[in-house]
């Protein structure tokens, strides 16, 4: 079983992140897929959420940056103003560095990013993603999302639009152990990871 450990992003991240993006970029880009393009672009919205702190690193026992998520307020390129009401958090970026596929890690951070979620107050972790992404939808399916509706956008090519129950918890047997530290360094998930405060509900 391989551990990993998920924390908040720092200043110092912001190259490591950076450099999965470009990673994922070039997966993308070898598998077919045009997605992710827009290098610079990302680049600058990937700082700005650090800088919040609205993104979280995944690291191996020795420190290594394997992995990152962003969890953030909707986007009013796609979502409504009403939905945009409802009390839900939206995951962004959501990278696992390819030869770390495979273990149940994403599953596991889906079901963390459910936790966190909970824990500021909502009900529903939202995504948009590519919308002729057809291989990336299924994987959301699979995972408990559901599909909401599909946008498109004069310049961007996302706008497929799903979500899922923030009270879901769908991974099982899996090789990944995470380690949260953004909770005082429990494991999660834990026995006591309902007893803890909840977060102040992002605004």
């Amino acid at each position: 079983m391989t551990t990993y450990h998920v924390r908040a992003a720092i200043e110092d991240d912001v190259e490591a992140v950076l450099a999965l993006r470009r990673h994922a970029e070039e997966w993308l880009k070898a598998a077919g897929i045009e997605q992710w393009t827009r290098s610079a672009y990302g680049a600058r919205v990937i700082q700005g959420w650090i800088g919040t702190g609205s993104t979280f690193v995944v690291s191996t026992d020795d420190g290594e940056i394997i992995g990152s998520l962003s969890l953030d307020k909707g986007d009013p390129d796609f979502w409504t103003p009403e939905e945009l009401k409802a009390p839900a958090l939206y995951l962004y970026k959501f990278i696992i560095r390819s030869d770390h596929r495979g273990s149940g890690l994403g599953d596991v951070l889906l079901d963390w990013s459910c936790y966190r979620t909970e824990l500021a107050g909502n009900l529903w972790l939202r995504l948009d993603c590519w919308r002729d992404n057809t291989g990336l939808h299924k994987y959301y399916l699979d995972r408990g999302f559901q599909h909401l509706t599909t946008r498109t956008h004069p310049v961007r090519m996302s706008g497929a639009l799903f979500e899922r129950p923030a009270e879901l918890r769908l991974a099982k047997n899996h090789e990944a152990r995470l380690i949260d530290h953004t909770r005082g360094g429990d494991e999660f998930p834990s026995q006591s990871a309902d007893s803890h405060p909840r977060l102040p509900k992002l605004s």
